[in-house]
């Protein structure tokens, strides 16, 4: 089904503002941990360990994304939408631990139905030369919730409570939820072609699994969320205890990383349909790899530090963002099974690098970290190049 531009347009706006109320309430419990905690009269623990039940909702996305590539995106993106709508409203309306819990389960399993739809239908609707385009700018919402749903939601806490950010983001998502039952349209190309003979959800993921590129691609995503994570959990105590940086400072630091984020999407967005996806991928994974190796070595100052972390994150963002953008026409009839797969994969390569991280850093610091993580870099290229060269064209 065709859109008009204007409509298409709002569709792109609205989604992309759901993602970022989907990324926001996923990440604010990470710097708002003790406040929650004391709201709940729990321990910080207790509320930390929450995000693992967040995390582990992944595991879910292939399941449901099967039944999405049978029954439509538009009806799961709704679907998603409403779980976030009601994860919101029950915890600022009964803040006690269990619906804390259910509220962090809902909303994560939001996360992993909304992203995989949205990028399935993206791949339907938008032409392979212009995807890399779009799905960047559907993305930016990822940087958007460190540098703006963040700030955002401490500026509410501190004023109200820190029950109120889950009252807007409720409000808010059902506002997305309205907007998007008008603008996009119910039944799209790829659906209506299968409403007959359509084959099991096992042989659909058989077909999956046996796709060389597809297997590549995995593989690709995992040792790249992995090498990523490894870092990303003692970022923070790496400046604490080597350069005395007080919470607010590194706060500051995780606005920088925001902004390195925001930047590899938009590089994503404005260059890698014209330097050719795979092309676009090689180049960021490559220079991430060198950064990661170069890291240690700028562990003289804050300034170097800092400037060195920009890097490793803006390298790791568009080579990540673009490989979403390839992922969606490795199997294009199954396009929602395949970007769940991909998020599932990534997101185990990053329960791991968070446990890898904290062992190695007690090990012997920055070295082993980095070290570590340009090892796991050096793999998603192997992986990518063994899957994609000699390529097919797509």
């Amino acid at each position: 089904m065709a859109h008009q531009p204007g409509q298409f347009t709002g569709l792109i706006t609205v989604t992309t503002l759901s993602k970022l109320l989907l990324n926001t309430s996923r990440r604010l419990i990470y710097p708002f941990a003790p406040e929650i905690a004391r709201g709940l009269d729990v321990s910080h623990s207790a509320v930390t360990s929450v995000i693992a039940v967040n995390q582990a909702t992944g595991i879910l996305g292939p399941v449901c994304a099967s039944f999405a590539d049978r029954y439509g995106y538009r009806l799961f993106m709704l679907a998603a939408l409403a779980m976030l709508t009601i994860a919101g409203f029950i915890l600022g309306m009964i803040p006690i631990y269990s619906v804390f819990i259910i509220s962090a389960f809902l909303t994560g399993f939001a996360k992993s139905i909304f992203d995989t739809s949205l990028q399935a239908y993206i791949g339907n609707v938008v032409r392979f030369e212009n995807r890399g385009k779009i799905i960047g700018i559907t993305e930016l919402s990822w940087a958007g919730s460190t540098l703006l749903g963040i700030p955002l939601t401490g500026l509410v806490i501190e004023r109200f409570s820190w029950q109120t950010p889950f009252f807007i983001i409720g409000g808010l998502s059902l506002a997305c939820l309205l907007v998007l039952l008008i603008v996009m349209p119910k039944i799209h190309p790829v659906q209506k072609s299968r409403e007959k003979n359509r084959p099991s959800l096992a042989a659909n993921w058989k077909k999956i699994l046996k796709n060389r590129e597809v297997l590549a691609i995995l593989g690709f995503a995992f040792f790249i969320s992995l090498a990523n994570d490894n870092l990303f959990v003692v970022y923070g105590i790496w400046l604490e205890q080597t350069y005395q940086l007080s919470l607010v400072s590194i706060g500051l630091g995780t606005i920088l990383i925001g902004l390195a984020e925001l930047m590899g999407e938009g590089f994503t967005a404005a260059y890698s349909d014209r330097l050719g996806l795979k092309r676009t991928i090689i180049i960021g994974t490559v220079l991430c790899t060198a950064f990661y190796f170069i890291l240690p070595l700028a562990d003289i100052g804050v300034g170097p530090v800092l400037t060195g972390l920009f890097l490793i994150f803006f390298t790791f963002e568009f080579a990540m963002v673009t490989t979403m953008s390839l992922a969606t026409e490795l199997v294009p009839e199954l396009r929602a099974s395949t970007m769940s797969a991909f998020y599932a994969v990534a997101g185990v390569g990053r329960v791991i690098g968070a446990f890898s991280g904290g062992l190695l850093w007690d090990q012997s610091g920055i070295l082993s970290v980095s070290l570590f993580s340009g090892g796991c870099m050096i793999l998603s290229l192997a992986c990518f190049a063994l899957g994609f060269f000699p390529a097919r064209k797509v």
